[in-house]
């Protein structure tokens, strides 16, 4: 087969994948440059041959003259309210935060005592506990042996 006879066969494939709609960009673009560098009369030459020529015609969009500005200072508004409930939040944290901020060294050695103290009784309150439940398991297996 000659080069010519190829590039016939495959503008006929890659023309039967775009009318079946599979084709994809490149091989529409490699239609478009065929037919436009080789006129042909046919209906499908014709038609790609404009399709060639059309450019990427924006498509007119109806639009409000009065509702996007409204829009855009609504969403202008809502920032700026948004940003100083975050300012506030950030200020009163940073304000709590000195209350119980403790300089004293031996201060803050009595408050974390405190703290482990309070800690420790809470587990040796389950430890009491975890005897007890020692005790009603072994109660129960002697009763399950029997």
């Amino acid at each position: 087969m000659t080069n010519w006879n190829l590039m016939e066969s495959r503008i006929k494939e890659l023309l039967e994948k775009y009318w079946a709609g599979t084709s994809n960009l490149e091989e529409e673009a490699e239609i478009k440059r065929y037919f436009k560098e080789n006129p042909s009369l046919t209906s499908e030459g014709k038609y790609f041959r404009k399709v060639g020529e059309l450019k990427d015609v924006p498509k007119a969009k109806f639009s409000h003259p009065g509702k996007k500005e409204q829009k855009s200072r609504w969403s202008v508004a809502a920032a700026v309210i948004a940003g100083l409930i975050a300012a506030a939040l950030v200020f009163q944290d940073a304000k709590n935060q000195r209350e119980f901020a403790v300089e004293d060294p031996q201060e803050a050695y009595e408050i974390t005592r405190q703290a482990l103290l309070m800690v420790s009784s809470g587990l040796n309150e389950g430890k009491s506990y975890s005897k007890e439940i020692t005790k009603i398991n072994k109660a129960q297996e002697i009763v399950l042996e029997n």
